[in-house]
């Protein structure tokens, strides 16, 4: 009879499919040389020989798999049990005897049994983390019950889902591999191209004390290295709490005990090592030829590869941009200043495949349409800890082309540090070939300006037949193949709505570059209260319009008592429309749903619910103006605008002699047309969004109906392409990746944000806030206000806010903005004059300051503070202990 144990290296990986993908992979390593521990692997026909021995027909895959409908989780139970009790034949008994003798006599001093399945790691689906390994086996009936264990994973309902997706799954079998289990020190993942943000310019490690079960499981907080593959520079390094790992116990399995307190915020990985592993790492991507997940373990200094497999379904949102070197690197700006107020916080997958691309594609039509021309291999966005950054050194360097645009101007408008950095590193690329561009480029200009509000209409014309057909669809009866397609018209629309409003964003910038030099020089250090005043009171500006329709909701609800008590009285999260009684104001607030149900706090945020889902907010803004008074009235704040913005412009009209002033109030009227374009435009790719979020969530209902280990949001974790992928049957189950981003994902949102602007790589500690009663930011809404902090980090937290405390908030995008028609003024971390929160603020008259950088971690909750809308200077008076008559 062939012996049916057989060495790993002995394998011929083109014939070993029989043994399982695990088996075949390391077959693949071990002959290539790589360090891989001593290992046997045992073929699926020995499983099937025994489930045939042990299990009637009715109980095999085969017939399972026939059964309409999911097998009963008793069933499934049932037959495991059955597998795990019967005997292996004697000759399989003996062979295993043998190989554990043998490995022992390589010096192992204990094994590790892993599942093998024939239809796992395959570059269209893996199978990861669905069947069973056991570890630290020391004995020959514990080596005989792992096999058993292997085997009756097989009978799980996530392993039968997975295999409904795969051809020929009746024929699927169990392999096993018995592996020298190496007494890892330290041990983890390695990822050859990033899997949450999909970029295959970087290799990712997660490193953990002890066994490496506690980070494939996710037990554990684990360091996190990023490294840039082709400089081998290190991008970024995040220390997790590591607080447990797994040891072998003398007498065999494994346990979970508590980390000593030193090694917990100490690093796991030395240079050495980590030079080691991205060596390792770029040999097994290069030798497979397709990016690979590797686990790893380090024992004295020297790294084992214990298994790798086939990173699947991995479409880049994103690619990493040149190769640079590691000086290179170590100086470039990155800053979240004005794409954190839109994306704020970490992205999913699909959010970041979505807006990366978008991004990407936007930023280099916005340089041409300015004549600057952009490196086709130009990094312009990035990924750390899972929060989107723009390379602020390859935006000036891109800019440097245009004589006079210099960073300081720039970051004035949009935020942002390290200036003299920036402008040495920016240098000045020449200038000619934009020159040469510049007739056609004015030209071009002049005609985007004179054709803009043509383009606009022909938009929105075609944007409402868009929508009429999209209300149209149920997308739970379409075939999937239907909703892919459906899914790659909503990104066409999503490239039209942005190409329009990227366009009306460039010609905004210029104009008001051009408007603040204007301003310098007829009025001097009054220039920059003119520039906000003139843009106050604009009317008609799309992300005023939510708040502006609540306040009006709020004043009808004051004459109608059902609604003003129901408001008043309830949890504001348990609220909907149709709670209130019928009447006035019922009836407007789902006019107002559904005008605006689209919007919401984090609205760029693909996974982030709507104001038609969840419309708690709505009822917190106006429980907070029925609970705290009148205050003035919508009417009243409008009318206050226009004349303050009248009688700016008649004080400008007084400094320039009458030829002049046409010219300025041209130019005024096309900034103020260039805003209200921008934000109406915003607003159509908002909704947009809401249509890939309608896409994510019937596709996570179709995955979990299939694959329910992959959770009720698994689409949110995949990239756009894989989604296609999904739904077009080019990829199988997906619930292992889902997973392991879904960790991931958990991981980067526990840690605290970066800084708003760094240089290299994020720091690893958060420098604490500077020690000061005065922040200073960017001024961007006139006037000047003094009250009580109200530190929201969440709009979840806003059901406390009273009408006429100061705002204070990480970022303030539309969603937000029902509540500066409560706050007295509003403060927020990121952002810039030209920002959305910026402009709703000058429209409701609020003042505001943005972009000072640690408001929400220097002030308090209670603080006495004083907003300066005019000089961007935040004070904090009374600090809240004092307030509240403490020590």
């Amino acid at each position: 009879m062939a012996q049916k144990l057989r060495r790993v290296e002995s394998l011929v990986p083109k014939r070993a499919r029989a043994y399982g993908g695990k088996a075949r992979n390391l077959a693949v390593l071990s002959r290539a040389g790589f360090p891989v521990p001593a290992a046997f692997a045992l073929p699926g026909s020995a499983c099937a020989e025994f489930l045939e021995r042990v299990l009637p027909a009715e109980d095999r895959l085969a017939s399972l798999l026939e059964l309409p409908g999911r097998v009963p989780a008793e069933r499934l139970e049932d037959i495991a049990a059955r597998v795990r009790a019967a005997p292996l034949d004697a000759v399989l008994r003996l062979e295993l005897g043998r190989a554990l003798r043998e490995l022992r006599r390589a010096g192992a001093d204990a094994v590790v049994v892993r599942s093998s399945s024939t239809f796992e790691d395959q570059e269209a689906a893996s199978a990861a983390g669905l069947h069973d390994t056991i570890l630290n086996v020391f004995t020959e009936a514990a080596l005989e019950a792992a096999v058993r264990d292997c085997w009756a994973s097989l009978f799980q309902a996530r392993v039968l889902a997975y295999l409904d997706t795969v051809v020929d799954a009746p024929d699927a079998s169990m392999g096993v591999v018995v592996q020298a289990m190496v007494p890892a020190e330290v041990s983890g993942v390695l990822f050859t191209v990033n899997p949450l943000s999909g970029d295959p310019g970087e290799i990712v490690i997660n490193a953990a004390w002890g066994l490496g079960c506690s980070v494939v499981e996710g037990r554990v907080s684990p360091d996190t290295y990023r490294v840039d593959k082709v400089s081998r520079a290190l991008r970024d390094r995040v220390l997790g709490d590591k607080d447990v790992r797994v040891v072998a116990l003398s007498a065999g399995g494994v346990s979970d005990e508590p980390v000593p307190g030193p090694m917990r915020a100490a690093p796991t990985l030395d240079d050495a090592v980590l030079n080691q592993l991205v060596a390792i790492g770029l040999r097994i991507e290069e030798h497979f030829e397709h990016p690979q997940d590797v686990e790893w373990a380090v024992v004295a200094g020297t790294v084992y590869v214990l298994q790798a497999r086939p990173v699947t379904a991995v479409l880049p949102g994103f690619v990493g941009g040149r190769a640079k070197t590691r000086r290179e690197r170590s100086r470039i700006v990155w800053s979240n200043i004005n794409v954190g107020e839109a994306l704020p916080g970490v992205a999913t997958p699909l959010t970041w495949s979505v807006l990366s691309a978008f991004s990407e594609l936007g930023f280099r039509r916005a340089f041409g349409s300015l004549g600057c021309s952009v490196p086709k291999d130009a990094e312009l966005v990035g990924n750390f800890r899972g929060r989107i950054y723009l390379n602020l050194s390859e935006f000036f360097a891109i800019g440097s082309q245009v004589p006079g645009l210099k960073p300081r101007v720039l970051l004035a408008l949009g935020g942002g540090g390290e200036v003299e950095l920036l402008e040495a590193e920016a240098g000045s690329r020449s200038s000619l070939a934009f020159l040469l561009r510049l007739p056609v480029t004015v030209t071009r200009f002049i005609q985007e300006n004179y054709r803009i509000t043509r383009r606009v209409e022909q938009f929105e014309a075609s944007f409402e037949d868009e929508k009429r057909r999209y209300a149209a669809m149920d997308l739970r009866v379409l075939p999937p193949r239907s909703l892919s397609k459906t899914l790659r018209d909503v990104e066409r629309t999503l490239d039209d709505a942005g190409t329009v409003m990227l366009t009306c964003y460039g010609n905004l910038l210029v104009t008001v570059l051009v408007l603040r030099a204007v301003l310098r020089l007829v009025a001097g250090e009054r220039a920059a209260a003119l520039e906000r005043d003139l843009l106050s009171g604009l009317t008609a500006v799309e992300s005023a319009a939510p708040g502006l329709a609540l306040w009006h909701i709020a004043e009808m609800a004051r004459f109608d008592d059902g609604a003003r008590e129901l408001i008043l009285s309830a949890d504001p999260s348990t609220l909907e429309a149709a709670s209130l009684p019928d009447g006035p104001t019922r009836r407007a607030l789902e006019r107002f749903i559904m005008a605006y149900g689209f919007r919401g706090p984090r609205e760029a945020e693909i996974a982030a619910p709507r104001w038609r889902e969840d419309p708690s907010l709505l009822f917190v803004t106006l429980r907070a103006h029925l609970r705290d008074g009148g205050g003035e009235r919508p009417v009243d704040v409008e009318r206050r605008q226009r004349e303050r913005r009248d009688r700016v412009e008649r004080e400008l009209d007084a400094m320039v002699p009458p030829p002049v002033r046409a010219a300025i109030r041209h130019l005024l009227s096309l900034v103020q047309r260039f805003t209200r374009l921008r934000e109406r435009l915003r607003a159509y790719v908002t909704e947009v969004l809401g249509r890939f979020r309608d896409a994510a969530l019937d596709t996570s209902r179709r995955i979990e109906m299939h694959d329910p280990g992959a959770g009720n949001d698994a689409a949110f974790f995949l990239t756009l392409e894989e989604l296609h992928g999904v739904l077009e049957g080019r990829v199988g189950s997906v619930a292992a990746l889902v997973r392991q981003r879904r960790r991931q994902y958990e991981r980067d949102r526990a840690l605290p944000d970066p800084p708003d602007t760094f240089v290299g790589y994020p720091p690893q500690i958060t420098p604490p806030p500077p020690d000061t009663d005065a922040l200073e930011g960017l001024a961007a809404s006139s006037g000047r206000a003094e009250g009580l902090a109200r530190v929201l980090r969440s709009t979840a937290e806003a059901a406390d806010l009273r009408a006429g405390e100061i705002l204070v908030a990480p970022y303030a995008d539309v969603g937000w903005s029902p509540l500066f028609t409560v706050a007295a003024a509003v403060v927020t971390d990121v952002g810039g004059p030209l920002s959305h929160a910026s402009v709703v603020a000058r429209e409701y008259g609020v003042p505001a300051v943005v972009n000072v950088k640690t408001g929400t971690r220097t002030i308090r909750t209670g603080d006495r503070i004083l907003v300066d809308g005019d000089s961007g200077i935040v004070r904090i008076l009374v600090p809240a202990r004092k307030v509240h008559g403490g020590a």
